[in-house]
């Protein structure tokens, strides 16, 4: 354990020299789980992206704050992580009460119309042809991670695969199924 807090402080201290190998290696050690952090606390792909960013930025400014005895660099960059979106979520609720306050404008329905309903119908149906034309490998573990809301490490357990096989075979499923929607960015 001390050397990876050494380690962890050398990398952080090679970080604020900026060093592009030490960048390189805390991207890849923590972006990935910075973004599902944010997925799962933006539940927006965007705002995911965007925290990636802003933790980095965030950590960049302050990486000499970062002291090794009071805790894990782990922790450190994903309460930092954390903070930031926890400080987007409160600035999203901010705005939403000032704008629920305000009268509003449009008599226009709310209600979603058949247009809306038809062109949901068709993304499903889309969806769901695409899945099925997946090798059973990608599809399983599609199935287990986005609709059974698994993480890799559980799905990985489920299939008895590795972790890293679940991720391939995830990203190799989802490039699948967005072949299904072209021009659609969103879609997938």
């Amino acid at each position: 354990m001390a050397r990876a807090t050494e380690g962890d402080a050398a990398l952080m201290t090679a970080f604020a020299r900026k060093e592009p190998d030490a960048a390189r290696q805390l991207y890849d050690r923590y972006a990935s789980r910075i973004y599902g952090l944010g997925l799962f606390l933006l539940r927006n792909n965007t705002d995911a992206e965007d925290l990636v960013q802003d933790t980095f930025l965030k950590i960049w400014r302050m990486g000499s704050a970062f002291d090794p005895v009071r805790g894990s660099l782990d922790g450190w960059i994903l309460l930092s992580a954390r903070s930031l979106a926890i400080d987007l979520l409160r600035h999203r609720s901010v705005e939403a009460r000032k704008l629920s306050s305000q009268p509003k404008v449009s008599e226009a329905s709310d209600e979603t119309g058949p247009e809306w309903h038809a062109e949901v119908g068709d993304l499903f149906q889309r969806a769901t042809e695409a899945l099925a034309h997946l090798p059973q490998r990608q599809r399983s573990v599609l199935e287990l991670t986005y609709l059974g809301q698994r993480s890799t490490k559980e799905a990985a357990e489920l299939l008895g695969i590795p972790r890293g096989t679940v991720k391939s075979r995830a990203h190799a499923g989802i490039a699948g199924i967005r072949k299904a929607f072209p021009g659609d960015d969103d879609a997938a």
